[in-house]
């Protein structure tokens, strides 16, 4: 058995494959793996616990994603509410806040 890297995300190529393979298994006749790990109902639990895993990712994915959109319009809300206030300074008076005195 191949050990697989944990670190990284497998391929799309492995992940369609395996798959394949899964779906393919309906199609199998004749004795079945004795390993628990390999029989079908163990198969059909990981398939359902990745379908649910690869939802809630995608759920977060999303969630962070208009956090993200939130955050980068409150930054631009403040840096418009700052630019107004150095606008309001110097027209009250006469004075750049950000000019340097000599």
């Amino acid at each position: 058995m191949n050990k697989t890297d944990l670190s990284r995300r497998l391929p799309i190529k492995t992940i369609n494959a395996d798959i394949d393979s899964f779906y393919s298994l309906g199609s199998v006749s004749g004795p079945m793996p004795n390993r628990t790990v390999a029989a079908p109902e163990s198969i059909d639990a990981n398939s359902a616990a990745m379908g649910a895993k690869q939802q809630r990712e995608t759920e977060i994915a999303a969630l962070v994603e208009v956090a993200a959109d939130v955050a980068r319009q409150t930054k631009v809300e403040l840096c418009n509410a700052v630019m107004a206030i150095q606008e309001s300074l110097r027209e009250q008076t006469g004075h750049n806040p950000r000019q340097h005195r000599p």
